[in-house]
């Protein structure tokens, strides 16, 4: 064998974890799929397909928040800040969209909601902050989402105390 090639098979990165699903996110699964009893009542339960979800990567705790926001009566829609590529101009045209804007916009029980979608060591930028600030100054409520957990309490007790 040569030394090269031993060198990699004996390599060993350090590895993450194994994901261990949280009671909220299994709560939104039951919950999920209740929603899909009611919504399909001539399918029967073994054909209707599992709804799965995670919190450890942005996509996926971004899609639990959205799930639970419209599972509990409230309307909810990802931002899309990023920019598209045009193949007609062969170049990056940016959004629109003012920088700094959440993750997430909702409205639920009368009230606005702008999520921020935050993992690991990710933090806020100057113009995220900026942005937070107007939204709360001008009434709605604004939350850094670092898991579904977290979330699932903040916004329990913003519905129970509202």
């Amino acid at each position: 064998m040569k030394k090269g090639l031993n060198i990699m098979l004996n390599y060993s990165k350090k590895h993450k974890p194994k994901y261990v699903k949280p009671d909220s996110v299994k709560e939104l699964e039951r919950m999920a799929m209740e929603a899909a009893r009611i919504k399909h009542p001539t399918i029967p339960e073994y054909a209707i397909a599992p709804r799965k979800f995670r919190d450890d990567k942005a996509n996926d705790l971004t899609k639990c928040i959205i799930e639970y926001i419209k599972l509990k009566q409230g309307f909810a829609t990802r931002l899309n800040s990023t920019g598209i590529y045009r193949n007609d101009i062969k170049k990056f045209v940016p959004n629109t969209q003012r920088k700094g804007m959440p993750d997430i916009f909702g409205l639920m029980n009368g009230l606005t909601l702008f999520i921020e979608v935050k993992i690991g060591y990710d933090k806020m930028s100057l113009d995220q902050e900026k942005i937070k600030n107007e939204v709360e100054s001008n009434g709605a409520k604004y939350f850094i989402a670092r898991n579904f957990t977290d979330f699932k309490m903040w916004i329990d007790n913003l519905i129970n105390n509202e």
